[in-house]
């Protein structure tokens, strides 16, 4: 292999690893995943490292070459994106099964479609659902699932701009808080309180719970911490979003 199909191989699997990571991937999957399409193609993995906002590579060739190569994950590009995962973990094992040629490795997976029928319904049944389940009735679910809908929107706006998540998350509680109230004040509605449950349920950030408490069991202290925290200040971005509308509504559950 030569200089510069080692240089590609490394930068390519360190892509594959950042884009896991953007998907939502726990460090160790992303670092596994990495050793081991270096391992296919013949390389000796001195290090394959990644926590929530950098990847780095370390490899070492049979010639006795050094390779090292770092890139940053940006926090406004990270998310939930389990059917991209999937598609890389399957690409990652196939490269693992039979290596191919450099030339022919797969193409980098691209994001999901800003825009998406299936992630829209998804949007609309989730938060009517929710409002339904909590003990809303059916007018409340439909009302709820109207402003998901709104609230599937403005993540699309937020994809686009790459806008601060915190920031973000703020502003349209805030905004489906207010629409609620609109809601029920025009008739679209009658429990404020089981529609605003059925859309905050949407922002809640379980996953990222989850994926942080896991990190802790696999030793990679520093990303959990990230995680846990990045799921605490969306908690109080929610709270502070939705007790900003009531304020400004006038009304109090």
């Amino acid at each position: 292999m030569t200089r510069i199909e080692c240089e590609a191989l490394v930068e390519y699997t360190l892509d594959i690893g950042r884009q896991m990571m953007e998907c939502g991937a726990e460090a160790w999957r992303a670092e596994n995943t990495m050793a081991r399409i270096f391992r296919a193609y013949g390389l000796e993995v001195l290090d394959a490292h990644s926590i929530a906002t950098q990847a780095a590579v370390t490899v070492k060739t049979p010639a006795g070459e050094h390779y090292t190569s770092t890139c940053m994950i940006l926090p406004d590009k990270t998310g939930t994106d389990l059917d991209r995962l999937e598609t890389l973990n399957a690409a990652a094992r196939a490269i693992c099964a039979a290596p191919p040629p450099l030339e022919k490795l797969p193409k980098s997976i691209s994001p999901s479609p800003r825009w998406s029928w299936r992630e829209l319904i998804g949007y609309l049944l989730g938060a009517g659902a929710f409002a339904v389940f909590f003990g809303g009735g059916l007018l409340d679910g439909v009302a709820s699932a109207f402003i998901g809908g709104v609230i599937y929107l403005m993540e699309q706006l937020r994809r686009v701009h790459h806008q601060n998540r915190i920031i973000y998350t703020t502003l349209a509680c805030f905004l489906s808080g207010l629409l609620a109230q609109v809601c029920v004040g025009v008739g679209f509605g009658i429990n404020l309180d089981r529609i605003m449950i059925g859309d905050i349920m949407l922002f809640i950030p379980g996953l990222t719970i989850v994926n942080g408490v896991r990190e802790f069991f696999y030793a990679d202290i520093l990303t959990g911490v990230y995680r846990l925290i990045e799921a605490l200040l969306m908690a109080g971005a929610i709270a502070v979003g939705y007790a900003a509308a009531l304020m400004m509504g006038g009304s109090f559950l």
